[in-house]
């Protein structure tokens, strides 16, 4: 599929009533606007090139949300990633595997219409999905990179999927089984970042001191 070219300038004065339901959209400045554009900076969140408008916002949100992750946890060792307050707790390491794990199953699910992980993602990421007893005995010994590096590897697959669908894609695809959108779906992902990236804030301000 062809993507159509656009840039965030245009989006943001088209985008309009048509996408975002009742109401006007309120547009600074030009000279605000033109700092808008910086695709850059990932606190910059719009469209991207090489995307769909919709969907490159959408990439944007995942890469800051990840991002985040990655930066919040960046100074901690081996041993703290790994540390286990108790038997109903889990790693900040887990978690983060436990991300890309989400990520890779809604892969699944959205790109290749599937109801769970296939059978070769489940043997690779079934273990960080469902996190418990077998993540603790599993998931450890990795520094920060290796996280980071397990995110930028499913990001990739994200992107290049992605790149090949476009809005209409993204607001479609209700199922029988998945009364969601698309867009409902990765916005799921998004917020799951979110979610275990307050959970890891919680674990970290609570390890052992130094």
């Amino acid at each position: 599929m062809k993507t159509p070219s656009f840039n965030r300038r245009d989006f943001l004065q088209t985008i309009g009533v048509s996408a975002l339901g009742a109401g006007s959209l309120v547009l600074p400045k030009n000279a605000n606007a033109a700092r808008l554009m910086d695709e850059s900076n990932i606190n910059h969140l719009g469209p991207q090139a090489g995307f769909t408008p919709q969907i490159g916002t959408l990439i944007s949100m995942l890469d800051w949300v990840s991002n985040s992750v990655i930066n919040y946890n960046q100074k901690l060792s081996v041993e703290e990633l790994d540390f286990l307050f108790d038997e109903s707790s889990n790693t900040i390491g887990s978690l983060m595997l436990h991300l890309a794990a989400v990520e890779v199953i809604y892969q699944d699910i959205t790109f290749h219409n599937l109801e769970d992980f296939s059978p070769e993602n489940k043997k690779k990421w079934g273990v960080a999905m469902d996190l418990g007893a077998d993540a603790q005995k599993q998931i450890k010994g990795n520094p920060l990179g290796y996280y980071k590096e397990m995110y930028d590897e499913v990001r990739a697959v994200t992107k290049a999927e992605m790149k090949t669908r476009d809005d209409a894609w993204l607001l479609g695809g209700e199922t029988k089984d998945w009364d969601w959108n698309n867009y409902c779906k990765w916005f799921h992902v998004t917020e799951h970042y979110a979610n275990h990236r307050g959970q890891m804030t919680w674990y970290a301000k609570r390890l052992p001191k130094k």
